[in-house]
């Protein structure tokens, strides 16, 4: 391949991400049926049919938005399994709630998670990729470190799995979707988490109380 014909693709690759940049974020804002392909031509600098050329159609350029967000969502995600070996059950248990309630509850998730229920009452793909990026990254995350420190408990792992993210996340984010609540500031995460960690120790947890 020519040195020309190299140049050529990487401009048409930088293109490409530039029209996604653009998409997600117009989506993210709009969702799907507010969104313009008009509009986002003009933005990106490209012809409408440059962008179907890219794309294919308005659905396909979505389902591309929706696939470079869960990338980054699962990125986020995987913070949750990570930075706490050499610590006890509680300072793991909440480094992983501070981690999940921080990319769970912020405003571009919550933005992502109304684009993927939009798309799931059509297409329900969407939201099964979407579970497994996020939710099940989380829970499959404290299920590894109940096994790891074993507590003694009446509860099953996979049950304090379930019972300890639906403590943190529950409320704050019900709160959050139904427009109650304005983003929680990294000081009120770290405190609702400290609170939850220590009921839910207490509740679950017969050596931890």
């Amino acid at each position: 391949m020519t040195i020309a014909a190299n140049s050529s693709r990487t401009r048409g690759t930088d293109k490409r991400e530039e029209v996604l940049q653009i998409a997600s974020e117009t989506f993210l804002a709009k969702g799907f049926d507010g969104t313009s392909i008009n509009v986002m031509a003009r933005e990106a600098g490209i012809s409408k049919e440059s962008i179907y050329r890219y794309f294919g159609s308005k659905e396909d350029l979505f389902l591309s938005v929706i696939q470079r967000e869960l990338a980054v969502y699962k990125e986020g995600m995987a913070e949750t399994g990570s930075h706490f070996e050499g610590k006890n059950l509680k300072e793991a248990l909440f480094l992983i709630a501070d981690a999940t309630l921080r990319t769970a509850s912020n405003n571009r998730t919550l933005a992502f998670r109304r684009l993927v229920f939009q798309m799931t009452a059509s297409d329900s793909k969407i939201g099964h990729h979407y579970f497994q990026a996020g939710p099940d990254v989380a829970y499959q995350n404290l299920l590894n470190v109940f096994t790891h420190y074993n507590p003694e408990s009446d509860f099953s792992f996979e049950k304090l799995s379930r019972y300890f993210i639906g403590m943190v996340l529950h409320r704050p984010m019900l709160s959050r979707e139904c427009g109650i609540m304005d983003p929680m500031s990294p000081e009120e995460i770290q405190q609702w988490c400290k609170e939850v960690v220590e009921d839910f120790c207490k509740a679950f947890c017969k050596d931890q109380g």
